[in-house]
């Protein structure tokens, strides 16, 4: 499937529209500058231009996001076309073989591994890579390895190089085998998972890796089923848009890696964000990776707010590990430029945003001291935060317009805002971390629900709530009102509101579809569509 740099022309042409636009603010506020004496004057005109320069590059990066749900709007019947190629290709008998790889540490579960092995492929084998050091899951998984037939389990004696040392230890030196499967311990794979993905691989000889699309299952409690709506929404549209116009990404589980490809580029890299560095190997090695919406599988989103807080930290390590690693790998490798952005921007973020976004409450502060009030940008410029702000949750509404549930956006998009704005301390605290030296650690998300007690619910909170106060205070001190922090403050006051939802549980509103009837985990009503072919809005 050939890229074109399209979206990327357009998304550079209107930054640069928006940094006209800026740059003629930041004049204006200058040229307005008057009574405050030549050194306090050329001090606010410095914290202006650092101010301006850290909008500028934060638009960059909502640009794309805007320009990606617009692209999606526009073309996704095209788009939808050219998938249709691919499902022309038949595939015959049972010749490829195939293996399945469900990593695990201690969070085995059993019933979602005996969904993914109900395929309608005959030659695949089942093997559990497990790296649990808790007793009670390993007699689990020695228990149903001996009451299934064709599952293996592997155990290793040194747990190194994450879950990419545990895929290296099984894989490296192995011919028995022509593509593998990366399940993850809440992975769902469909019946047709394989002969699915060997319509891609027939279809591409370039094709080294296929990446299928996922969707959330309902979940367990409130905050679960709210928060797995972002699932499915960049499933359905983000992923599609970066397949023809960015970089494929690997989300490190649904995926399928041929022989060719894995001896190519000499296995994961032992980083914590195994699956985005093993993309870029996978360019460099001249193999290319596909995104096949039309092959759905489920996954859990984290069950509370604690396990995302987890997560979140262990990805913010990742990429920033991966940052300090691979940079100077990205700018040479064999991406066009326009893949090597999109990689950029799709990554680098996490662990910059929060540091951009604390250098602009720390200038405005620094501003209000110097005596200068709060930045007076034009509507215009306001107008243009405010939709940046909004334009991650865009693609929600291209999935979930049509549907009956449409009204529960409106809580997700206010549980979505204060949740990742509350997690704001956490991740500057683990990147001013990582860049004086200290090790990314592979943390495996919990997937356990429970019941939190108000004393829990403030130990996991106080980060967020000092910091809310923190920040007030110094707002109020500097510029006389907390009115510029109101927004992060309120994320982070609702933190304890936030782990709560998690102690409210969910019932079950529809049947399972088909090929989980076997498994507790709910899915979605919203998706019930979804999975039937409209992938498509």
């Amino acid at each position: 499937m050939k890229k074109k740099p399209t979206v990327y022309a357009v998304i550079l042409t209107v930054w640069l529209g928006c940094l006209a636009l800026l740059g003629w603010s930041l004049y204006e506020l200058i040229t307005g500058l008057d009574g405050y004496g030549p050194v306090r004057t050329a001090f606010i005109i410095a914290l202006l231009a650092v101010n301006t320069v850290i909008l500028g590059m934060l638009w960059l990066g909502s640009i794309k996001d805007l320009t990606f749900s617009i692209a999606y709007a526009l073309m996704h019947r095209r788009l939808e076309k050219k998938y249709a190629d691919v499902r022309e290709y038949r595939v015959d008998g049972d010749g490829p073989r195939f293996l399945l790889l469900y990593c695990t540490c201690n969070d085995f579960n059993e019933k979602a591994l005996t969904a993914c092995r109900k395929q309608n492929y005959r030659n695949f084998k089942t093997v559990i890579l497990d790296d649990s050091s808790d007793p009670e899951y390993k007699k689990r998984i020695d228990k149903y390895a001996l009451r299934h037939s064709h599952v293996e389990v592997i155990r290793r004696s040194e747990r190194t190089g994450y879950k990419a040392g545990n895929l290296n230890n099984y894989l490296k030196g192995r011919k028995d085998y022509d593509y593998f499967v990366v399940l993850d311990s809440d992975e769902i794979i469909p019946p047709d998972y394989i002969t699915g993905v060997m319509k891609y691989f027939a279809y591409s000889e370039k094709c080294g890796a296929v990446q299928a699309k996922h969707l959330a299952t309902s979940g367990e409690n409130v905050f679960q089923r709210l928060m797995g709506l972002s699932v499915g929404s960049n499933g359905t549209t983000v992923q599609v848009i970066k397949n023809f116009y960015g970089a494929n990404a690997l989300i490190g589980h649904g995926m399928t890696i041929s022989r060719e490809c894995y001896e190519k580029t000499g296995g994961f890299p032992l980083v914590v964000a195994e699956d985005i560095s093993f993309a870029v190997d996978i360019k460099n090695a001249g193999l290319d990776i596909i995104y096949a919406p039309d092959i759905v599988c489920y996954e859990e989103f984290p069950v509370s707010y604690v396990s995302l807080k987890k997560r979140q930290c262990k990805w913010t390590q990742g990429n920033l590990e991966y940052m300090k690693k691979y940079g100077k790998e990205i700018n040479s490798s064999k991406m066009s430029w326009f893949e090597k952005l999109d990689i950029k921007l799709s990554h680098y973020s996490l662990p910059t945003v929060p540091l951009l976004s604390l250098m602009l409450i720390l200038c405005m502060c620094a501003l209000g001291f110097l005596g200068y009030p709060v930045i007076g940008y034009s509507l215009t410029v306001y107008a243009i935060m405010i939709i940046f702000l909004c334009s991650p949750m865009i693609p929600d509404l291209f999935v979930y317009h049509n549907n009956r549930n449409v009204l529960l956006l409106i809580p997700y998009f206010l549980v979505n805002v204060a949740t990742y704005a509350s997690l704001a301390p956490m991740m500057i605290r683990t990147v001013i971390a990582g860049l004086f030296g200290k090790k990314a650690v592979f943390t495996v998300t919990p997937k356990t629900s429970e019941k939190f007690t108000v004393k829990e619910i403030l130990r996991y909170s106080w980060d967020s709530l000092v910091f809310a106060a923190a920040l007030g205070a110094v707002a109020y001190f500097a510029c006389g009102s907390v009115l510029p922090v109101l927004l992060i403050m309120a994320c982070c006051f609702a933190a304890p509101v936030v782990i709560a939802l998690s102690n409210l549980p969910v019932k079950e509103r529809t049947p399972e579809l088909e090929y989980v009837n076997t498994h507790n985990m709910r899915l979605r009503p919203e998706m019930v569509k979804l999975q039937h072919g409209c992938n498509f809005v």
